[in-house]
């Protein structure tokens, strides 16, 4: 059996509906490398585990399956997947999401196996709505080359099923700050990783993010107020992390964050609920990404 070039974590809570195209999406893949999948449930309790555990049967040689007894939480799934991971390369996917072209996993390795210094690699996804296709849209990002600074700047913008990066770069010994949130390791993930190298953006949409009501972005928003917070404590935690090397992107972020907080708590009367919070955005307001929000316009963080 050859050595494992790639190896593909699917992360998975309660995806019974999605989880088999995903993995359709993956094995279908056509590589010049040998690849596994290892699919990682946080503790389902519908049939997500049992619809893995069947494909386990039928591609022995190719699939493992991690479960948990208990749910962890993202960052600890992802942690735990990662380190099982055999593979040169690492390719992410959401159980809910999947593979738009055969190719995906191909032309990532391709770029990263020409250029050392790419320690990651990512590329523009297919946004796709379950219950409001009229919202679908293409995700693209601006430039080709992604620093350190860009990550500390915007913040979390790269697609899950569209991360993939060299193995053994991110320490093995996880900062213990890490597990205070345990629905970011993505955001962390890319700061770690852009430490030692930068991010190649392929333009070419590869994947489909699926949004729909049972998907983490989904549940993280249901208190908006508390997931900008904790976007900008973690902004001030990676600062920090870097030895305050990025202050100037670092207080960009978090006022881009403030902004988008503020105009939240004026567009649903909130600021009676949350007087402290809202001094602190009005302080610290982004006057000209205010008024786009005002006049209707995107404000085009995630665009990157």
């Amino acid at each position: 059996m050859n050595p494992i070039t790639v190896s593909v974590c699917v992360f998975t809570y309660n995806y019974e509906k999605f989880l088999a195209q995903a993995i359709v999406s993956i094995l279908s893949q056509k590589t010049s490398f040998d690849f596994e999948i290892l699919i990682c449930d946080d503790c389902s309790t519908d049939n997500t585990l049992t619809i893995a555990n069947n494909y386990l049967k039928d591609h022995p040689n190719k699939i493992k399956v991690l479960s948990n007894s208990i749910n962890q939480g993202g960052t600890k799934n992802w942690i735990r997947a990662i380190r099982a991971c055999s593979g040169k390369y690492i390719a992410l996917i959401d159980g809910d999401d999947y593979f738009s072209s055969p190719y995906k996993l191909q032309k990532q390795f391709d770029i990263l196996e020409s250029n050392e210094h790419y320690v990651l690699c990512f590329h523009s996804v297919d946004e796709k709505y379950d219950d409001a296709p009229e919202l679908n849209k293409h995700v693209e990002f601006q430039k080709e080359i992604y620093t350190l600074a860009d990550f500390m700047e915007n913040g979390w913008f790269v697609r899950t099923s569209s991360t993939f990066f060299k193995n053994g770069v991110i320490p093995k010994e996880i900062p213990e700050w890490v597990h205070e949130y345990p629905y970011r390791f993505d955001t962390i993930l890319h700061v770690l990783l852009c430490l030692h190298g930068d991010a190649y953006n392929i333009k070419e949409n590869l994947s489909v993010w699926r949004k729909h009501k049972k998907g983490m972005s989904f549940w993280l928003m249901r208190d908006f107020v508390k997931n900008a917070k904790q976007k900008i404590s973690l902004s001030m935690q990676l600062n920090a992390y870097t030895n305050n090397q990025y202050n100037k992107q670092s207080k960009r972020f978090q006022n881009n964050e403030k902004t988008i907080l503020l105009f939240y708590l004026l567009r649903h009367f909130k600021m009676w609920k949350y007087p402290l919070v809202f001094i602190d955005c009005l302080l610290h307001i982004n006057i000209s990404m205010f008024f786009k929000f005002f006049k209707g316009k995107h404000h085009g963080i995630k665009s990157a």
